[in-house]
C-alpha cells in the first residue's frame, strides 16, 4: 500500500471494480437474448479478451503493492472461470495422434476459395488444394465457389477420394465433400437474409449422422467502415469518424439480433433430431461468449472447448481476431482433438479441424 499511497490506491481500486463488473457482464451478458431492449448484451463478449487482460494486470499490480486489493481481480477471475475456459480452453494433452477409430471433419469459410487473393478459378486453386491435402473424412464449407465445386464433382481423381460432393446455391454457397454416403439434403432458408444452412444426412457405417452446415448472419461491415471505426476508437474526439462508428455499431446490433433468431431456428430443429449423431457447424459470426453460441452449447458439446487449446482464432482480418467458426456435436460423439489450421491465408477465416469418435 505504501508503494502507491492511499490517494492513488483507492481511485485505482474503483477503476478495477468497474473493469471487474464489465468483465463479468462480458462473460454472462449473452444469457440475455439480443432481441428487443438488449441487443448489445450478446456483443459484450467481444470485449472479453481486453477486459480479462486489464483485470489480470490489476491482479499483478495489487500482489506487488496491496495484497488486499488483489481480492477484487482474483474473485472476478474465479467468477468468470467457466466462460474463460470456454473462450480459452487448456486441453494441452489432447493428442492429435489418436489411435482409436475416429472421423475427421473440417468446418471452413473459404471466402470464395480465396480467389480475390490467388485469382485461380480452376481445381488448381491453392485453397481448395489445401482442403484436399488436409485429408478429412468430411469437409463442410461456407462461401465456397460454385464453379470449382462443380468441377470437383466431375473430376475422377477427386471423386475417388470424395464421391459425395454438393453445394447449396445461395449467396453464401454452402458446400460439402464427404467420403461417406450423403443420403439426404435440404436447404434451410433464413427470413430476410442472404445467409442460410445446408442440412445433410450422412451414413457412417450403419448409423446416420445429421449435419447442419450453417452460415449465420454476417455483420455487413466493409473495410472502409471498419478502418474508420478503428480510427474513432483511437481518437474518440475526432468527429470525422463518429458517423462511421455509429453505423458499424448499428450493423453489429442488427446482425446479432438476426443471428439469435437464426440460431434458435436451427437449435429448435437440431434438439429434436432423430438421427443417431448430430453435428452443427459453420461460420456463426459469433464468439464463444455470444447468445448464438450459448443456444447450441445448452444441448451440444463444442469440439474446440472440449479438446482444443488456446484462443483458437478463426477470423483474422481487419484487425479483428476471434473464434467465430464452431463445430458442435451431440453427447454421443467424443471430441478427441480439435485445432485451428493457420497455414493457408487466402481466406479471411481459418478452418476448424476436429477428430471425433462416434460412440
Amino acid at each position: 500500500m505504501k508503494l502507491i499511497g492511499k490517494l492513488l490506491a483507492y481511485p485505482l481500486l474503483a477503476v478495477n471494480i468497474l473493469i471487474a463488473l464489465l468483465l463479468i457482464f462480458s462473460c454472462y451478458g449473452s444469457v440475455l437474448a439480443p432481441i428487443g431492449k438488449w441487443p448489445f448484451a450478446s456483443l459484450s463478449g467481444l470485449a472479453f479478451p481486453f477486459l480479462f487482460l486489464l483485470n489480470f494486470l490489476f491482479l499483478i499490480l495489487w500482489l506487488f503493492t496491496w495484497k488486499k486489493g488483489a481480492s477484487v481481480p482474483f474473485v472476478t477471475i474465479l467468477l468468470c472461470l467457466a466462460p474463460t475456459l470456454r473462450y480459452f480452453p487448456l486441453h494441452m494433452f489432447k493428442s492429435s495422434n489418436a489411435k482409436e477409430p475416429y472421423v475427421t471433419i473440417i468446418s471452413y469459410n473459404t471466402e470464395n476459395f480465396g480467389i480475390d487473393d490467388n485469382n485461380v478459378h480452376t481445381l488448381d486453386n491453392p485453397l481448395f488444394g489445401h482442403i484436399l491435402e488436409l485429408g478429412a473424412d468430411m469437409a463442410f464449407l461456407q462461401e465456397a465457389n460454385r464453379e470449382i465445386v462443380d468441377k470437383a464433382k466431375n473430376d475422377r481423381k477427386i471423386n475417388s477420394e470424395y464421391p459425395y460432393i454438393g453445394i447449396y446455391s445461395g449467396s453464401t454457397n454452402i458446400a460439402y465433400l464427404s467420403r461417406f454416403p450423403v443420403v439426404g439434403q435440404e436447404s434451410i432458408h433464413f427470413e430476410n437474409s442472404e445467409n442460410g444452412c445446408l442440412y445433410l444426412k450422412i451414413l457412417v457405417g450403419s448409423d446416420t449422422l445429421a449435419v447442419y452446415n450453417c452460415h449465420l448472419q454476417s455483420n455487413k461491415l466493409n473495410e472502409k467502415e471498419i478502418t474508420e471505426y478503428h480510427q474513432f476508437i483511437k481518437n474518440p474526439t475526432d468527429s470525422t469518424h463518429y458517423k462511421a462508428s455509429r453505423k458499424v455499431l448499428k450493423n453489429l446490433l442488427e446482425s446479432t439480433s438476426q443471428r439469435a433468431v437464426q440460431a434458435r431456428m436451427i437449435a429448435d430443429r437440431a434438439c429434436k433430431e432423430t438421427a443417431r449423431y448430430t453435428i452443427v457447424c459453420g461460420d456463426f459470426n459469433d464468439t464463444p461468449l455470444s447468445y448464438s453460441y450459448r443456444v447450441f452449447n445448452r444441448f451440444l458439446n463444442n469440439t474446440y472447448a472440449k479438446s482444443g487449446f488456446g484462443q483458437g482464432i478463426t477470423y483474422h482480418e481487419h484487425g479483428l481476431y476471434y473464434r467465430i467458426d464452431h463445430i458442435f456435436c451431440s453427447s454421443n460423439i467424443t471430441p478427441l482433438h480439435t485445432r485451428i489450421d493457420h497455414t493457408q491465408k487466402d481466406s479471411d477465416h481459418y478452418p476448424v479441424i476436429s477428430k471425433l469418435r462416434l460412440q
